[in-house]
């Protein structure tokens, strides 16, 4: 192989690690000034750490499914490449498509979409929004960068690095009134004008879970195209000033409505992969459920940075909603409600369940019906 097909060969690589290296460099200058994480509070460093672990263990699943694929592509090749061990690496990078690669595996079998499934719909629905609406409303900057990081590494270490930016901004949110004694679950209502959310970023948000929801089989030559609209479609909301716009701003709608959107078709979609899941059971069981999860988990080391991104994600968003940017008290009575939905239905329902304040309504509902109870003497 010439030197110029070396370098073509190489070129997807170096792009890639380029882009991780300069979403990096963008979020931790903006986030962690030495003398700012110094005299952080203890909250911060909780996110700071989780971000750090999380980074470390899904990029080392990420290092070993390149390692697996190198290998696997030179046991399954009838040939021997001449030449030295960069010649081998360009010969394999040239004839392997590594992002298609993996997504494959992460949706090859039902227990594999069952994984996949709810990171996307978590990273495409409630936290693209909850990234764009609370980091404007913040003025947290280079939003972008964090989907990068969410795209290229992990959606974990994207939201901790998030959690963490929140928590060392010093703007507080205005706390947002309460409608008292009313059932409806619209009694929390906006507050002012900031917590509405524009056409550019919910037709993108809606039209990404769209194409969550019609994807292709790997074996199609549409799958590709459909994970990378998919991609394309999670970093619009989240471009800088002139190409991020509000206008027109008539068609703005609350934020909270957008929520509430993005639970119903969180509901529609991980009901449906679930019921397929255990329709695949030989014998229907948790216990059942469990194993085949935990098998389909470590099928591919692909599968597997995945599988435990969503585990990631899943524990810092439980966490976040427990002790929040430190300014307030620990918030434990929406946490059993909040982990038997993640549990049930996944991160992806939880979150925009929580955001648009369900979870918060229900608890609530709860408290008052014991508090009216009679006591006996």
């Amino acid at each position: 192989m010439d030197p110029l097909q070396q370098a073509i060969a190489f070129s997807g690589p170096a792009f890639y690690f380029l882009f991780i290296f300069l979403g990096f460099y963008v979020v931790l200058s903006d986030i962690i000034p030495s003398a700012s994480f110094r005299k952080s509070s203890p909250v911060a460093k909780v996110y700071g750490c989780l971000a750090f672990a999380s980074f470390l263990h899904t990029f080392a699943w990420i290092i070993l499914d390149l390692k697996w694929s190198y290998e696997n592509f030179y046991n399954s090749v009838n040939y021997t490449v001449v030449g030295s061990q960069v010649d081998r690496i360009a010969h394999w990078l040239d004839r392997t498509a590594l992002f298609k690669e993996a997504w494959m595996h992460g949706y090859d079998g039902i227990f594999n979409h069952w994984w996949l499934e709810n990171l996307c719909i978590f990273a495409a629905g409630a936290w693209s929004v909850f990234l764009v609406s609370e980091g404007r409303r913040k003025q947290i900057p280079h939003l972008w960068a964090y989907m990068i990081i969410a795209e290229l590494v992990a959606v974990s270490t994207a939201s901790c690095l998030f959690y963490l930016a929140l928590s060392l901004q010093a703007i507080k949110l205005n706390p947002i009134p309460h409608k008292k004694n009313d059932d409806d679950i619209n009694a929390v209502l906006p507050p002012e004008d900031d917590a509405t959310a524009p056409l550019m970023l919910t037709i993108p948000v809606l039209l990404a879970l769209f194409t969550i929801s019609i994807r292709p089989d790997p074996s199609s030559p549409d799958f590709l195209l459909n994970i990378i609209v998919l991609h394309v479609l999670c970093l619009v909301p989240t471009l800088p000033a002139p190409l991020w716009t509000t206008r027109p701003s008539a068609l703005n709608v609350p934020v909270l409505t957008v929520y509430f959107a993005i639970t119903a078709m969180a509901f529609v979609l991980r009901l449906q992969s679930t019921m397929a899941a255990v329709s695949s059971l030989d014998t229907v069981g948790i216990v059942e459920f469990v194993q085949e999860a935990a098998n389909a988990m470590h099928s591919h080391p692909a599968m597997a940075t995945f599988a435990w991104d969503t585990i990631w994600t899943t524990a810092a968003w439980c966490i976040w909603n427990v002790i929040g940017d430190g300014t307030e008290g620990p918030n434990l009575q929406s946490l059993i409600p909040l982990l038997s939905f993640s549990a049930g239905f996944g991160v992806s329902m939880s979150a925009p369940m929580t955001l648009g304040n369900v979870i918060e309504e229900l608890t609530s509902k709860e408290e008052t019906k014991f508090q009216g109870q009679p006591v006996d003497n």
